[in-house]
């Protein structure tokens, strides 16, 4: 299989080529694509018959690719950092997706889905209903954030932790940056992905990719990655170990 890798994020791409050349000597690696302008040139041009896509890219997102392609005869195999569940609807048939971080057996797999002669008809069908799918739920994978002047955003990768203070909330995110902003905890609660955040205090929300240790106790507290301690409220504690394991 001669495949196209569309990705933004260096480290992600060097990781995906090192799985697919240990783990998928099968496919071959025809050349790679860091925006979704040059993602729909590199289509038009190599022609793959795999192509392995980011969802969130600089100037556009995968359904703004797929738009602007006449004909879409190749398979797709999403690469994403978060589990939504626009992505989980067309996980079918020659469409599926993989998790950030990637794990060899789950890329192994999709290979093999591929591999299992899936009819022309039915490939059809699911791009379909990936159009279908991107067209009602548009993916978002950024937090805006109101300013003076506008808007600013932040991807949900980046964000560590949220800590409620009084009518503010601080956002500590990677490279020690924090923002302070005037809305409640609840209220940026729901802007964020289920899958990637879990209030573990009435005062705190954290990101689970972010988590480096929890130390046990009545709820505990778990250590992120820039240092910091956040205590595991006891009522939310075994709802947290459940999502942990």
């Amino acid at each position: 299989m001669n495949a196209l890798i569309i990705e933004d994020e260096d480290n992600s791409r060097s990781v995906l080529t090192t799985l697919i050349d240990q783990y998928c000597p099968q496919v071959q690696i025809l050349g790679y694509a860091s925006d979704a302008r040059e993602a729909v040139e590199k289509i038009r041009s190599i022609k793959p018959n795999l192509v392995f896509m980011d969802i969130e890219l600089p100037y556009g997102n995968a359904f703004d690719i797929l738009s602007k392609l006449k004909e879409i005869n190749f398979h797709i195999v999403f690469t994403t950092a978060y589990d939504s569940y626009a992505i989980r609807a067309i996980k079918t048939g020659a469409i599926d997706y993989l998790l950030k971080p990637i794990d060899y057996n789950e890329l192994k797999n999709a290979i093999q889905k591929i591999e299992a002669n899936i009819e022309e008809k039915q490939k059809n069908i699911n791009i379909e209903q990936l159009i279908n799918v991107f067209s009602k739920h548009i993916y978002v994978n950024n937090l805006a954030l109101p300013t003076m002047d506008g808007f600013s955003f932040i991807k949900f990768e980046e964000i560590i932790r949220i800590a409620a203070d009084g009518n503010y909330c601080k956002i500590f995110c990677m490279n020690n940056r924090v923002y302070t902003i005037t809305k409640q905890i609840h209220e940026i609660e729901g802007k964020l992905p289920p899958e990637a955040f879990f209030r573990i205090h009435n005062s705190h929300i954290i990101n689970l990719m972010h988590v480096k240790e929890y130390v046990k106790g009545r709820g505990g507290y778990v250590v992120m990655v820039d240092g910091s301690n956040v205590d595991v409220s006891f009522r939310r504690k075994d709802d947290f170990l459940d999502r942990l394991s």
